[in-house]
């Protein structure tokens, strides 16, 4: 075996396992190992004695991660302890490895629950208190929202008034209420914004319209393609009617003439001479009232607008968290923000966590927000005074992160590049030290000497607030180069057409097409190929070429569920289901998939005189396909009626043969997944108290949303194709990976900005209202927006070349970058910045489509559900068939002895108790076996706890006291005791087969077995209240089974095996010579 070259990082990967007294930050490159890294450096500490497991806390990005860096440090630790050859070591990482469970790994949310429910009474929150998850929580704001709002509007609230009268809806307030929510702890300052005198904009107005259509030298053409002569068609009708005692009409016409408007010169003057003059004289006069009126009167309006909508919101965002507090519920948010209270403000309580939780790894640092990194700061710090996380110092070696600031991608769900770039300073500045790792295990070198060649372009040489410094990877030196021919980088050419819809379906068919060709010809799994999609609304386009070729896939992040017809119609029927007086409902129903009714038919059965309601009932003359399939329904109404929502809902899935059929219907199962999920919706509503109604209005709510990802039938298979948006695939990577969705590109824009100092945040928004899939209509925005708007747009487009630079290392092997000609219109091309880097990339090879046999749906009538039940019945009867039966010794030998047969013996006069007598001595003399030197005050003292629940053998202890005597005073007792090999209360079970039957699993315990120089003793204690001989009698054949087992267990003969009488203080013979 070729020796192994060292990595271009070896001395950064070695100082991460070595310095352990240091507080490290890693930045690792894309492939570089940073999961691996973590769970080294934690797995050195134990073995150095550094670490102890109870003291450590991994903090993940997902639960998924969590569960990976679990998985990662328990085979770092068997690997070390394979390798590791001083004992010390080796003993600490045994105990470790059997301590496992306590380490704590997880997200920082659940993190920070765990803390508040160990402190909350400090904390100020409930014990009991529950978590909404992202789902549960915005269903709860939105609840919240609405009755602040109902409140609001009951009270007479002048503040939602004006907004009204200034043509601002609640609707369109939902949005910006979701934003102030999720950055819970910022500040909005609503601003002094005041209503502008509309009088000398209404008389601007008038003048500028007058000298506007004195340019105009004939009549508008309507043929004019002019964008002024255009505007003005439109506007002539709406300043005609306007009510010029609202404002609002005055903002609203303004508004008409912003941005900028070119007049088209043959429109204003058809001599060749004079036309350019006139139109630079309409352009004039339209930017002077642009200047001199419209840009004023609109900022001051919308700084108006802006102050009354943020007072609203700000007062929403007040209502709900009390009423979450009411409902004793914690989001994300609260966790984050109740935990970094509870650090920064009881000192005593942080010093303790200090000292509990010692050491804290971080993974995926990168996408951290302010309030996560105080936690683990305040954590991690030297001292419990200081209450601002940036000026702690750090205990040494208490802290390790691991992170890629090049992969920050998370700004729009709070990740926050300079609270990265305040931790790297805060790490530096207080003795620790930043790491860099750079060797790829990923990429094939081709890949990785393209993006250092690609990449430099798009990150600064020196860090800025925006973006990182490039640091470039190194291919692993160990690895080999690869076939030039399947691995590196290409290009998928589309072929030109009009539609942008048909460019997407002519990429994925030939997508799908090459995953074909490549897995049938043997050069893959489907597992190697991955595909991404800057956005998520394609993704379904892909996963249906798929599975038009029988691949089996998998799509996360898409608006599939959405989509999903399967979904759609349970939705439908759920609805008629839960309401029996909706016939609107219901016959949409029987026209719908399920049943497909014609139209004549619904109209005979009409005009039969029957009604279209579940309550109404049917004759049992009735017939027909209509009466048949209000049958069906009435049954599943009932259902509804008498089981719970998910049972009913489960049970309308396998009558109708909806799930059967989606399962079976393609090879990934997605539609089948997306049912599964509609049920676990279901579960979730009424399980929070909700009807069956309202699980099918949330169902219904679900599939007009986009923001409900789709569910696999079997998540987490590996053997299937991935399809995902980019911000799907954070850590994700496989073989081949396709940037697909030429024209699903995302204009960069600025939503919010955010003002950080110290512990003071400070947010600025502008309030739209959104048209269309992207388009927003401004109806407010603070002062000065126009300046955050563009210090904002900076990060923005930082982040966006991220994002590029996270698409480009996710392969393996081989990456494949669409590329199509077509305009595409006005959509932005994602991968269009990495056209310049693709120019010596050879293009993709495509063969021809080849013919693929179509599924066959299986019989899924009533019949043959009917028979598949029935084998389904016959092949659980076999399994629930005993294949073993458990029996111990005592029994076996009591039926082989038949003691039926002998006469009941003679009992004695001595004290008896039962069971509870035998079990007392047993006891008492086990611990006198595994402690020799125990006296009588001490076996008094042990009595007397082994009877607290059983008081009326207080009576009997000192007798048992005196039979212990008697025993420990035997010649047996002392044989024993002097033994090599001492063993006490000794369970055993083995298999014996079975005389025609099944196996035997044959179990008992022996009371005393020890060793000597001739072999094992066995000794059976007994308390019954019999002679010996009688007792020979009874359980002779127990003991014979016990040395015969026992022989055959430890491989060693059984000398001696016999009874101890405990009242009689007598040894019966040995019994093995019978």
């Amino acid at each position: 075996m070729p020796e192994r070259k060292p990595l271009p990082d070896q001395a950064a990967r070695d100082l991460i396992e070595r310095r352990l007294d240091l507080n490290l930050l890693v930045e690792a490159g894309a492939g570089s190992g940073k999961t691996e890294s973590l769970a080294r450096r934690m797995a050195a500490g134990i073995a150095a004695g550094a670490y102890e497991i109870e003291g450590m806390a991994a903090v993940t990005f997902t639960r998924k991660a969590a569960a990976e860096l679990r998985g990662r440090f328990q085979i770092a630790l068997e690997k070390r302890l394979a390798e590791e050859t001083d004992a010390t070591r080796r003993d600490r990482i045994r105990q470790a490895l059997s301590r496992l469970e306590r380490l704590f790994a997880g997200t920082i949310h659940a993190f920070c629950a765990h803390l508040l429910r160990e402190r909350p009474v400090e904390a100020g929150v409930a014990p009991g208190f529950s978590e909404l998850d992202e789902t549960a929580d915005a269903e709860h704001r939105e609840w919240a929202w609405r009755l602040y709002l109902d409140r609001e509007r009951a009270a007479g609230s002048p503040v939602l008034r004006d907004l009204m009268d200034a043509g601002v809806t609640p609707p369109d307030l939902d949005g910006a209420f979701r934003t102030v929510c999720t950055y819970a702890e910022v500040e909005f300052p609503p601003g002094e914004g005041m209503a502008p005198d509309p009088a000398p904009a209404w008389h601007a107005l008038d003048r500028f319209w007058t000298a506007l259509n004195g340019c105009l030298l004939r009549p508008i053409d309507p043929a004019t393609t002019c964008p002024i002569q255009k505007k003005m068609r439109g506007f002539a009708g709406s300043l005609r009617v306007a009510d010029r005692s609202r404002p609002r009409v005055l903002a609203d016409l303004l508004a008409e003439w912003e941005g900028g408007l070119k007049a088209t010169q043959k429109w204003w003057h058809p001599s060749p001479k004079e036309k350019k003059a006139a139109a630079e004289k309409v352009e004039a006069l339209v930017a002077r009232f642009q200047d001199e009126t419209v840009t004023p009167y609109l900022a001051a309006w919308r700084q108006h607008v802006y102050r009354l909508a943020m007072t609203l919101l700000c007062g929403g965002r007040d209502f709900a968290a009390k009423a979450r507090a009411h409902a004793v519920a914690l989001n994300y948010g609260d966790l984050l923000e109740r935990a970094a209270r509870l650090l920064r403000e009881k000192s005593a309580v942080r010093t303790a966590l200090q000292l509990k939780y010692r050491w804290l790894f971080v993974d995926e640092f990168q996408d951290t927000d302010p309030i996560q990194a105080e936690v683990i700061f305040l954590l991690a710090a030297a001292g419990a005074t200081e209450r601002d996380w940036t000026r702690v110092s750090l205990r040494p070696g208490a802290l390790f992160i691991v992170g890629d600031p090049k992969q920050s991608i998370y700004r729009f769900r709070r990740a926050d590049i300079d609270t990265y770039t305040r931790v790297r300073q805060v790490i530096e500045t207080t003795g620790g030290q930043v790491v860099e790792l750079t060797t790829s295990f990923r990429a094939v070198p081709a890949l990785c000497e393209w993006a250092n060649g690609v990449f430099p372009h798009f990150f600064p040489e020196a860090a800025t607030p925006q973006q990182p410094a490039y640091s470039g990877l190194d291919p692993d030196p160990n690895r080999e180069k690869g076939d030039p021919g399947a691995t590196g980088l290409r290009i998928l050419d589309i072929p030109e057409t009009g539609l942008r819809a048909d460019v997407v379906a002519a990429e994925a068919e030939a997508i799908a097409r090459f995953i074909h060709q490549a897995v049938i010809g043997g050069a893959g799994r489907w597992g190697d190929f991955l595909i991404l999609t800057r956005k998520k609304k394609q993704l379904p386009v892909y996963a249906r070429a798929l599975e038009a070729l029988q691949i089996p896939m998998e799509m996360s992040g898409g608006a599939a569920f959405a989509e999903s017809d399967g979904v759609r119609v349970l939705a439908s029927l759920l609805r008629a289901l839960s309401d029996p007086g909706d016939t609107t409902a219901l016959v949409g129903v029987l026209r719908g998939p399920l049943f497909g009714l014609s139209d004549e038919a619904l109209f005979r059965h009409r005009e039969a005189g029957f009604r279209f309601l579940l309550t109404s009932p049917l004759p049992d003359e009735a017939s027909g396909p209509v009466v048949e399939a209000l049958r069906a329904l009435q049954v599943m109404f009932r259902w509804t009626r008498t089981l719970p929502a998910p049972a009913a809902t489960e049970r309308v899935l396998e009558e109708t043969g909806l799930l059967a059929m989606a399962a079976t219907a393609t090879l990934g199962g997605g539609e089948a997944g997306n049912l599964l999920h509609a049920v676990d919706r279901v579960r979730q509503i009424t399980e929070a108290g909700g009807s069956l109604a309202d699980a099918a209005a949330a169902l219904e709510e679900d599939i007009e949303s986009t923001e409900i990802d789709a569910v696999p039938l079997e998540p987490g298979r590996r053997d299937v194709v991935r399809i995902m948006n980019l911000h799907k695939a954070k850590g994700l990577e496989a073989s081949v990976v396709f940037l697909a969705d030429h024209f699903g590109g995302v204009k960069a824009r600025a939503d919010i900005r955010i003002l950080r100092d110290g512990r003071r945040a400070v947010g600025y928004l502008p309030i739209t209202r959104p048209f269309g899939e992207w388009g927003r209509h401004l109806l407010a925005e603070p002062a000065g927006w126009a300046d955050h708007e563009a210090a904002e747009l900076a990060y923005v487009t930082a982040e966006e070349h991220r994002l590029l630079y996270v698409a480009a290392t996710r392969a393996r092997e081989l990456l494949v970058i669409s590329r199509c000609g077509a305009t595409g219109g006005r959509a932005t091309r994602p991968w269009e910045p990495l056209t310049p880097y693709l120019k010596d990339a050879p293009i993709l090879t495509v063969r021809s489509p080849v013919a693929v046999p179509a599924l066959e749906l299986g019989d899924l009538g009533a019949e043959a559900r009917m028979a598949a039940q029935a084998a389904r019945d016959e092949k659980r009867t076999q399994a629930a068939a005993a294949s073993w039966r458990v029996e111990s010794v005592t029994g076996t030998a009591h039926r082989g002895g038949r003691p039926d047969e002998r006469p009941e013996p003679e009992r004695s006069r001595e004290p008896d108790t039962g069971m509870a007598w035998g079990h007392l001595i047993h006891a008492l003399l086990e611990h006198a076996s595994r402690a020799p030197h125990a006296d009588r005050p001490h076996l008094e003292r042990l009595a007397r706890w082994f009877t607290m629940e059983q008081p009326e053998l207080r009576a009997v202890i000192p007798d048992a006291l005196e039979v212990i005597g008697r025993v420990m005073a035997s010649d047996l007792w002392q044989r024993a005791m002097a033994a090599e090999e001492r063993l006490v209360e000794v369970p055993f079970a083995v298999k014996v087969p079975g005389n025609g039957g099944p196996a035997t699993i044959l179990h008992g315990i022996i009371d005393l077995a020890f060793r000597t120089a001739d072999g094992w003793e066995l000794v059976d204690y007994k308390t019954d209240q019999v002679d010996v001989e009688s007792l020979v009698g009874l359980y002779g054949d127990q003991v014979r089974q016990y040395a015969k087992h026992w022989a055959a267990l430890t491989g060693a003969p059984v000398k001696y095996a016999g009874l101890y009488s405990v009242r009689e203080g007598q040894v019966t013979r040995n019994l093995m010579e019978e």
